[in-house]
């Protein structure tokens, strides 16, 4: 069975099928384009630690297996997934994220053959205690060049400094310590629990057949019993865990972001909120705004800062970052700004205008393959509808903007700082 979701904003149609095994499939066709996209995810990420199936006692894995899982998904007993996709032309890749993992390929031929590749090898887990010992050291790499990246680890920083007990807190990867803990009972435990069809989403994007999907899927898609499975609850209180969090690095200038914590809500709610936190941190501080002009002016910040809106399963939170001299200057005066436009808020025209520019970059989103496949994902595992955050910022209204700004605690932040090693 299949349902179309219309958007009378961008006057775009999306599809979507159920299929009987539960995988839930979303297609969007882009007529005029030469490549489609294609993307199988599932609701399985690196905050999903502890788990229960139908009931059952909770299950701790370590940090990072389902960064390890993806990894060895891969390999089979005969050749790798990269392999078959080389053969076919199309460029594949993974990843994992907080809350979700996902496979995908990007083609301007063979569209049919690479998606029975990717519906074959995500279904069809080899792992054994060899080829998993043999991924530790490469994952273990990995994870030590992440941790040495000062753009990274300045946001996982902040991370730490917001949540207290959130596992959004750990590293995607985990740690070398944690991985050590990975055998092949634990990739096939979280596997048979978080690979299950009624938990994964197939979504398609540009140049192909509506029908020929639902072919691919009649064919390779395979069923297995429901589950219920749940991830284990936390939590989370709504101060920051910490104020301040500094750390020393080889680098130039000091790196710094800083992250305001918000109760999560989920649902539009968690679309209100990215939408609206948008609008108004462009307001405040961004590109065109005085505190902008003015830090640039005093050497406080340069070209390299911005704002925005980081959320997911779990979490959302609006942000500001950059390079500095004296990150707690800017601090403070990030600060003084959200308390100068709380006693005086912007004027409608200045909302209207960074409003028409918020819409108007995810309308240009709609103009790339890759982009509409990744926000009809997005949207499928945050269980919204397809068109749902372009939709509220093209009604976004102003009396809510000012809800949120008055709703927001410019104290409970958290700035994570790298600063310059000493000589």
């Amino acid at each position: 069975m299949t349902e179309k979701i219309y958007s009378d904003v961008i006057k775009e149609t999306c599809i979507k099928y159920l299929h009987k095994s539960g995988v839930t499939v979303y297609m969007l066709p882009m007529a005029g384009y030469s490549s489609a996209v294609a993307q199988f995810s599932t609701k399985f990420g690196s905050e999903d630690n502890s788990f229960s199936v139908n009931g059952g006692a909770f299950q701790k894995v370590p940090d990072g297996t389902a960064h390890y899982l993806e990894h060895k998904l891969f390999e089979s007993e005969e050749k790798d997934a990269f392999s078959l996709f080389a053969q076919t032309g199309a460029a594949c890749n993974a990843g994992t994220s907080f809350d979700y993992t996902q496979y995908y390929f990007s083609c301007t031929d063979n569209f049919r053959k690479n998606l029975e590749i990717l519906l074959s090898f995500v279904q069809d887990p080899y792992f054994t205690p060899e080829n998993v010992e043999k991924e530790r050291g490469i994952i273990g790499q990995e994870i030590t060049m992440y941790r040495d990246n000062p753009s990274w680890r300045v946001f996982t920083n902040l991370l730490e400094g917001l949540y207290s007990v959130n596992p959004v807190r750990n590293d995607i990867a985990g740690t070398v310590e944690s991985i050590a803990e990975i055998t092949d009972k634990t990739l096939y435990d979280c596997y048979n629990a978080y690979y299950n069809p009624a938990n994964m989403f197939l979504c398609v994007a540009g140049n192909f057949n509506p029908d020929e999907v639902i072919a691919v899927c009649e064919e390779k898609l395979k069923s297995r019993e429901p589950l219920d499975v749940k991830t284990a609850d936390f939590d989370e209180p709504i101060e920051v865990n910490k104020k301040r969090v500094e750390y020393s690095m080889p680098i130039a200038k000091p790196l710094f972001e800083i992250g305001f914590k918000r109760a999560y809500k989920g649902g539009q709610s968690e679309v209100d909120d990215y939408i609206y936190f948008n609008i108004l941190f462009d307001i405040m501080f961004g590109g065109t705004s005085e505190f902008f002009t003015e830090m640039r002016d005093r050497g406080l910040v340069n070209e390299e800062f911005s704002d925005g809106v980081f959320s997911g399963r779990g979490h959302l939170f609006p942000f500001v970052r950059g390079e500095s001299p004296d990150p707690d200057a800017v601090a403070e005066e990030v600060r003084k700004t959200i308390r100068k436009f709380k006693s005086a808020p912007p004027e409608k025209s200045e909302f209207e205008r960074i409003k028409r520019m918020t819409y108007g970059a995810l309308v240009r989103d709609f103009g790339s393959v890759a982009s509409v496949a990744d926000t009809i994902s997005e949207a499928a595992l945050a269980g919204i509808n397809p068109f749902s955050v372009i939709n509220t910022a093209a009604g976004a209204e102003y009396g809510k903007m000012l809800e949120m700004l008055a709703n927001l605690d410019e104290d409970n932040m958290c700035i994570s700082i790298i600063k310059g090693e000493d000589k």
